[in-house]
């Protein structure tokens, strides 16, 4: 019987194979077969030296606004063996919080949800901060994470080029103390200079003539005393809403100047407190409220936990002409009217004609109110002119004033501030302003550009996910950006940049996103490159529709909410990318193989055997053991954990084991 069914077997599989055979075709082998046994004669020798993952970079980051900070703090810990340098152009921390300080800065977002999610503040005073609150706030932060003697403040970067044949960023910075030039370079550059950093003062006609005192909110003379004066404030953006209700009552007269109408929402977030003209900053937090939150920090996460959710959800209300977005009309006109004394034609003077959600929503407790004083005059009719006492509107009327306060916000958000100079000496600015090659930044996944290797950007174009906080998505792209360092710095590569095709493919993604929401309606947007233009205009012209769609792209977001970010840049998609390989590294890719030791394995048998590791890396790494029987296994067992302490989500998948071996987070600098 067996025999029986083996017999039976061979000829099935006999059968089979018949099947499976090219009709009338000689056996052959393939290329791959032919290849590999090719390759089987072939030898390579790499260093003979243990594998070391870490070998040393150097990266250079541009900017200490929050992006800035937290791209200084995260990758100071995500990549060891790496040294970091920072320039900031201004004399302190804090990028617009350090900038803007004119009367009533502050912020409409809440204070504990306006924080690094790792580095909770306790003892914030007010539910929305001052400006001088968040200033001191990542002074603090810098000290506590030791990233501030990395930090060369007053030194402005004017010029950045790719050194093709060094893989390498070469930085040319200005001291502005001294005036000197200085040059650096490093295997990586980071920028995070902000979005709102370069102050714009419209190009009215005969402005430098005039004999009083001008003055940006972003330049603001604390010496000036602006009592009793005459005072024209020119624009009602958020700086425009916040200083005139904190000046309003100490002038004798205003004259409020605007060229477009904005929303008045009761909050920037439907869950948040609804502030006031009597108490702007909201709340106050007690003493003993700090201490609770101190003392039991469990009961502060779910605060926060509770305050962050809110800015979180779907899009539906981003869609234009949906329910949502109608109802949100609806709920934010009743506010306005309310603010307004239910003055119903004051409400048709000051309703914008596009949708809300064009442009930032912001609360502004105390603007409109200030609007209905007695001593303030609302003027919708162009500037045309300036003349040395005051400013002329296209009607022909002369406003004489003591001083003119521009109110008019920053130009040049998204592109470069200095020649970028990468592959091939294209300029990135050329390729991204407004009149350039594209006419707005073309970007891969709102953090890197093709032909720009080992380049990156925090919070710039498609950089900031539609919901979730600032500070938050600059920890995200800090974190993205530490991935793709430990990638080049791992491998045997010298560089990385994306693909043309990639950058293409988003670009088209986001292009279909923004077609349908409320962002590309007709207001004019800080949102859209077409504002640079706008703003530029001496005609004061305001009507962005005969724009194009290039033209009219909406740059601030990534396309999609902020847990869509989130999640889509966990895992990188290595294959969007172009890599260079080290000059060691021409032959063969696996050149970094090394010997087939480890560093890892030797240190920790050094340590052992008594001897003292020589690593102390930024970020972690090796501290040293004691020898003897006392040293620390984890080096090479951090994968045994107590049973039922495994999480087999992350076995084996984190790159910083052993953690034990890792000094406190914030020892290390």
């Amino acid at each position: 019987m067996a025999t029986s069914q083996n017999a039976s077997a061979a000829d099935r599989l006999s059968s089979i194979k018949r099947h499976l055979a090219p009709a009338s075709q000689e056996p052959h082998e393939s290329t791959y077969t032919q290849k590999s046994r090719q390759s089987k004669q072939s030898k390579y020798y790499p260093t003979h030296k243990a594998y070391e993952p870490h070998r040393p970079v150097k990266t250079i980051i541009i900017g200490t606004g929050i992006a800035g900070v937290a791209t200084a703090i995260l990758l100071s810990k995500k990549v060891r063996n790496h040294t970091i340098k920072v320039y900031e152009k201004n004399e302190r921390v804090g990028g617009t919080w350090a900038v803007n300080n004119y009367p009533g800065t502050r912020c409409d977002v809440p204070s504990h949800a306006y924080q690094l999610t790792f580095a909770p503040n306790y003892n914030w005073s007010e539910y929305y901060p001052k400006a001088a609150e968040i200033q001191q706030y990542y002074e603090n932060i810098i000290s506590e994470y030791k990233v501030r003697d990395k930090i060369s403040f007053n030194h402005e970067v004017i010029k950045a080029t790719w050194l093709g044949e060094s893989s390498k960023w070469e930085v040319i910075i200005k001291d502005l103390k001294t005036g000197e030039a200085v040059v650096d370079q490093a295997d990586f550059l980071v920028t995070a200079p902000g979005r709102l950093n370069k102050t714009h003062t419209p190009p009215i006609p005969g402005l430098a003539t005039f004999k009083g005192k001008l003055i940006h909110t972003a330049e603001w003379d604390h010496s000036y005393e602006h009592r009793g004066k005459r005072v024209a404030v020119i624009g009602n953006g958020a700086s425009g809403q916040q200083i005139l209700p904190n000046i309003v009552h100490d002038v004798s007269h205003l004259d409020h100047y605007v060229r477009s109408k904005v929303w008045i929402s009761p909050t920037f977030r439907a869950s948040l407190h609804e502030a006031t003209a009597a108490a702007p900053g909201g709340p106050t937090y007690s003493k003993e409220q700090r201490k609770q939150w101190a003392d039991d920090p469990t009961s502060y996460v779910k605060y926060r936990k509770n305050l962050e959710s809110g800015f979180h959800g779907l899009l539906a209300g981003t869609y234009k002409n949906s329910p949502q977005n109608n109802l949100l009309r609806e709920t934010i006109v009743k506010t306005m009217l309310t603010r307004l004394n239910g003055d119903e034609e004051w409400l048709a003077r000051v309703l914008p004609d596009y949708a809300p959600g064009c442009k930032r929503i912001t609360p502004a407790p105390g603007y409109l109110e200030s609007l209905l004083l007695p001593h303030v005059e609302y003027v919708t009719e162009p500037i045309v002119s300036a003349t040395e006492t005051g400013l002329k509107t296209a009607d022909g009327t002369l406003r004489e004033v003591d001083a003119i306060i521009t109110a008019t916000g920053f130009s040049d958000g998204y592109a470069p501030r200095f020649p970028t100079i990468g592959k091939d000496g294209v300029d990135l600015v050329d390729k991204w302003s407004f009149d350039g090659d594209i006419g707005y930044p073309e970007t891969y996944l709102g953090m890197m550009a093709p032909g720009f290797p080992n380049y990156f950007f925090v919070m710039q174009a498609q950089g900031n996910g539609m919901g979730g906080t600032v500070p938050l998505q600059a920890e995200l792209s800090a974190t993205f950006i530490a991935k793709a360092i430990r990638k080049v710095q791992t491998q045997s590569y010298a560089s990385i940049a994306p693909s043309v095709e990639a950058t293409d493919d988003f670009n088209s993604i986001v292009s279909g996103f923004f077609e349908d929401k409320v962002t590309t309606d007709k207001c004019n947007s800080w949102f859209k490159p077409v504002k640079q233009h706008i703003i530029n205009s001496p005609k004061n012209e305001i009507d962005a529709s005969k724009y194009s769609a290039t033209e009219q792209r909406v740059v601030i977001g990534w396309p999609g909410t902020g847990h869509h970010r989130f999640d889509i840049l966990r895992d990188i998609r290595w294959e969007d990318f172009e890599f260079e390989r080290t000059r060691d590294a021409q032959e063969n890719r696996f050149e970094y193989f090394g010997n087939g030791d480890t560093a890892r394995e030797a240190r920790y048998l050094d340590a052992k055997n008594g001897g003292t590791p020589n690593v102390k890396w930024d970020g972690g790494g090796w501290q040293g053991g004691e020898g003897g029987e006392n040293e620390n296994h984890d080096e090479v067992t951090a994968y045994l954990k107590e049973k039922g302490k495994v999480d087999l989500e992350t076995l084996h998948e984190q790159w910083n084991e052993p953690k034990s071996m890792r000094p406190n987070s914030r020892d290390s600098g």
